[in-house]
């Protein structure tokens, strides 16, 4: 259990009768809040939520909306005036998270939405504050997108995405070796993003499904498709949990974070996983902090690992099954 949701459970007597809205949860176990109707929003599929959409949708009979942290201040904002733009009236909403993990910029940016913001309680090095939630117009991802150019693509993506805005210097290495390798035939895009990858394989020739754990990545990665018309198809899941059958080609810039937290074992999992997923001599290619120890978990999980290239960041490798 996450610690801002062992505070929000030290509010029992504050939330018994509530029917709640959970939003952007990133615990399944706020779903046993001591309410007396818990709705959970995300956008991480691995939570389980009722509702795993970029946006969440506000029940009719709404008395209270929990909103942990998010990681990133622009999804804050993104989820701040789609509520408001789904009320008529004032509602109570609360904003929890870690004491040190940004909560006090979040206090800011919750004050321009809602009235009367106020710290509820503080323990378990998180805090949780109450504000009422004014109405505000409606939003849709479209008001909100940022268009960036990738050669002959137009790649979207929305508050929230990883690299939102802008092409990174691994996915953009990443690129550049594939295009040179000319990649053909079934291809999946794991962890998909905006779906910049995904369209560029797309628009190769390939035969591509992308994939992603966000709700969000994964209308932005359609989004692209469809500004580029392009053919693809784009699904959630947890690492290989959306996909079926085997690919050619297996690509992927895996993430370094779990939240707010450095870990590798998502990429260690998706490198012993992968080979299962390819047909026979098929290709994995991943890109990766040249720092990151994945040699030795694709040593033992391929015949043969190259680095096709590198800058003195990024490493892209390529492993045959």
């Amino acid at each position: 259990m996450e610690n801002s949701t062992r505070l929000l459970w030290r509010q029992e007597e504050s939330l018994a009768g509530r029917r709640v809205l959970v939003v952007d949860a990133n615990d399944p176990e706020l779903a046993d809040l001591p309410a007396e109707q818990v709705y959970l929003h995300a956008d991480d599929y691995t939570v389980g939520a009722h509702q795993w959409a970029p946006l969440p949708t506000l029940p009719e009979d709404t008395d209270l909306v929990i909103l942990p942290l998010p990681k990133s201040s622009e999804r804050l904002e993104l989820l701040l005036r789609g509520l408001a733009g789904s009320v008529e009236e004032p509602l109570e909403v609360w904003l929890v998270g870690p004491a040190k993990g940004g909560i006090r910029g979040g206090v800011t940016r919750l004050s321009r939405h809602a009235d009367a913001v106020t710290l509820v309680d503080s323990a378990r090095h998180c805090k949780v504050y109450r504000g009422a939630l004014r109405p505000g117009p409606a939003l849709s991802l479209e008001q909100v997108e940022s268009v960036v150019r990738v050669d002959d693509l137009d790649v979207i993506s929305y508050p929230g995405v990883f690299s939102h805005g802008r092409l990174d210097e691994g996915t953009a290495l990443l690129l550049q070796a594939l295009a040179e390798a000319a990649p053909r035939g079934k291809a999946l895009d794991m962890g998909c993003g905006c779906g910049v990858i995904t369209a560029a394989l797309a628009h190769a020739g390939c035969n591509v499904t992308g994939t992603d754990v966000s709700a969000t990545a994964v209308a932005a990665a359609c989004s692209t498709l469809n500004r580029n018309h392009l053919q693809g198809k784009v699904v959630g899941g947890d690492l290989y949990g959306g996909v079926e059958g085997r690919y050619q080609t297996l690509v992927t810039n895996p993430p370094f974070h779990d939240g707010r937290d450095r870990t590798m074992s998502i990429t260690r999992r998706l490198i012993e996983q992968a080979p299962r997923h390819l047909e026979e001599h098929g290709e994995f290619w991943m890109v990766a902090n040249r720092e990151l120890p994945y040699v030795q978990w694709l040593d033992a999980a391929f015949r043969h690992v190259q680095v096709v290239s590198e800058t003195n960041r990024f490493r892209v490798y390529r492993a045959l099954r």
